[in-house]
């Protein structure tokens, strides 16, 4: 296929992505299998130039106005190139941080003049990381499998149960995948369970689980002794984890959808009442820190849309705490890097909430906390692919008071 044809399918692609409601890299997919003439190195360019383009907006705007291009996505095909050096050279940092300035000031309310940096850096392409089953086998086992199979990869950073993959490869056909050694999950999103310190047996609330890679890891960390219930409104997705349990041949984790107009703080008759020993709030949100693989919503996202994902994640603190035993963790976490949504969020809930304080997160959190520039005490943890290498995520660890702790009137 000729380069011209393969920008006109990288055109075609970036304009049906600007106007669907759905993540981008499903409808690229969709737009791809629905042609079946496109090769497979022609597919890698088409999708490498429709990501920039997403994640680089602003930049490539800039390039096709000074270069004089017809069409944004030749501008990116430019820059990936290397022919547009010169114009990016020049262009201010509002333009190459590409994304909204209210956005910007958001997040310079705890990074400051860094703020861009993260940024930039939410700009460029996320590797693909992998969790490893450590019941089903260590991770210099996999590591070993994977580069035997000559697949470029190396320990994750922060969890010791990560291995990154240096390259773009199709995992789903191979024993590690097909046989439950390994998911697919960013390094960030398994600091989330780190943080949340399950005890062996302790009975687990995974509330807003999705499709459960949390609920996953968290009784891979129980060496499957323990009890998960996991729970989303969205059923379709939540189900989608039943063959990835099997696989992991694991016997704790419950799936349990919430049924239509089920309230969140009424759980069915099967689960205890004197409540859980972990309760996980991962929050739906704005996914602003997931926008090295999910571009548009940095550039779709209002500050009144801001508002309706607050007030929604203010509600289910408020309500799922009622689930949390006494002496029992809380934990929340967003996929965001917004304030707004995290420290704010733990903020309003404490104040009306006394009988829950921040608690130290565990040790294994400690160098992934250094390189925030906090604290294990401070009981909140904010990564970022600026100072992490990872996908923008916020975690906070929050203990319910026993009722022998609690002050008398």
């Amino acid at each position: 296929m000729t380069e011209a044809s393969l920008l006109g399918h990288a055109a075609e692609a970036v304009r049906i992505i600007r106007k669907s409601p759905q993540p981008a890299d499903l409808v690229m997919s969709r737009y791809l299998r629905e042609r079946k003439y496109i090769g497979a190195s022609d597919r890698r360019f088409i999708s490498a130039v429709v990501f920039t383009c997403l994640r680089k907006l602003m930049t490539c705007q800039a390039i096709q106005e000074a270069k004089g291009y017809d069409d944004v996505t030749s501008a990116a095909h430019a820059l990936l190139e290397g022919r547009a050096d010169d114009v990016v050279a020049g262009l201010a940092d509002d333009v190459t941080s590409n994304t909204q300035a209210w956005l910007i000031d958001s997040t310079r309310e705890r990074w400051g003049a860094a703020a861009s940096d993260v940024w930039h850096a939410l700009a460029e392409p996320a590797e693909v990381v992998l969790r490893v089953n450590e019941r089903r086998a260590p991770r210099e086992a996999i590591l070993a499998a994977l580069r035997k199979d000559g697949i470029a990869c190396r320990e994750g950073r922060w969890v010791h149960s990560a291995i990154v993959l240096q390259e773009r490869v199709f995992l789903d056909n191979r024993k590690v995948m097909t046989e439950g050694f390994v998911e697919v999950q960013d390094e960030a999103s398994q600091m989330v369970s780190i943080a949340a310190a399950p005890r062996p047996f302790d009975v687990v609330l995974d509330a807003c689980a999705g499709a459960g890679g949390k609920a996953l890891h968290v009784a891979d960390l129980q060496r499957d002794r323990g009890h998960i219930i996991a729970r989303d409104v969205d059923v379709k997705r939540l189900r989608s984890m039943l063959p990835r349990v099997h696989r992991a041949g694991l016997h704790s984790v419950i799936v349990l959808p919430i049924q239509h107009n089920e309230r969140y703080d009424r759980l069915p008759k099967a689960i205890p009442r004197e409540g859980f020993d972990v309760v996980l709030i991962d929050a739906p949100c704005t996914g602003m820190g997931t926008v090295r693989r999910m571009p548009m919503p940095k550039w779709t996202l209002t500050e009144d849309r801001l508002q309706r994902y607050v007030a929604k994640q203010r509600h289910l603190l408020h309500t799922l705490a009622a689930n949390v035993k006494e002496g029992g963790v809380l934990l929340y976490a967003t996929c965001s890097i917004l304030p707004q949504e995290n420290e704010h969020a733990v903020a309003d809930f404490l104040a009306a909430h006394p009988n829950f304080a921040l608690e130290r997160l565990p040790d294994a959190c400690a160098e992934a906390c250094d390189a925030a520039g906090t604290s294990l005490d401070a009981g909140m943890l904010q990564m970022d692919p600026h100072h992490h290498g990872t996908d923008g995520l916020f975690m906070a660890r929050m203990r319910r008071a026993a009722h022998s702790d609690m002050p008398s009137a």
